[in-house]
């Protein structure tokens, strides 16, 4: 930043467009929350559907509970992606703004017609923040409000993880559990038609 230090000056325009590349981020991430909570969502209604028509299919039960398994084993590395994909989102974000912020000392608001107006280059000092910040782990430690969510984002798509972490445990267990009782429910009608036969043929 020497070069700042003789009095040379940043355009306003350069300052806008890089805040609004911030902003861009921000409404970036906000959309893959809501794409990945309707997967999400969506997943577990499939899941109650193959769980609902395993149950009335016992002989099938067995082919159900490793769908959902699988799905819900899937799901849960899908979960891992999503937490992933919002700490990147929030790391480029927290670097824009430890660059808006020095930017902002040296921007100027005329026409720059009786300024040196250089270029800070935004980009360039981005990739640098982000850079030290993923060597030196200093992510948590960048104090930026604006526009930054705080970890309660994460809440979401940890505790659908979980979720089907407890499904991928649960449903086979509980299949084993009740195997029994499924199938002797499923058999009731059939032996009751035969029971009526012997009846008839007495």
């Amino acid at each position: 930043m020497e070069e700042f230090k003789t009095g040379k000056r940043v355009a306003f325009d350069e300052f806008k467009l890089f805040y609004e590349s911030a902003e861009k981020v921000t409404d970036r991430r906000n959309a893959a929350n809501r794409w990945n909570y309707s997967i999400c969502i969506a997943i577990l209604g499939a899941i109650a559907a193959i769980i609902s028509w395993s149950l009335g299919k016992p002989t099938f039960l067995m082919t159900g509970i490793v769908c959902v398994v699988l799905l819900a084993a899937m799901a849960a590395l899908y979960c891992t992606l999503w937490v992933g994909q919002i700490r990147d989102l929030k790391e480029l974000n927290n670097a824009k703004f430890t660059v808006i912020n020095e930017m902002a000392n040296f921007v100027s608001f005329g026409d720059g017609s009786n300024e040196k107006l250089i270029s800070y280059k935004p980009f360039e000092k981005e990739w640098d923040a982000l850079t030290k910040a993923k060597i030196a782990e200093e992510v948590k430690s960048i104090n930026i409000i604006a526009l930054k969510s705080s970890n309660i984002e994460y809440l979401i798509p940890k505790a659908f993880r979980i979720l089907f972490v407890l499904i991928v445990v649960a449903v086979p267990l509980e299949g084993w559990r009740n195997y029994g009782t499924i199938y002797k429910f499923d058999q009731k009608p059939d032996a009751t038609v035969q029971s009526e036969n012997k009846q008839v043929v007495n």
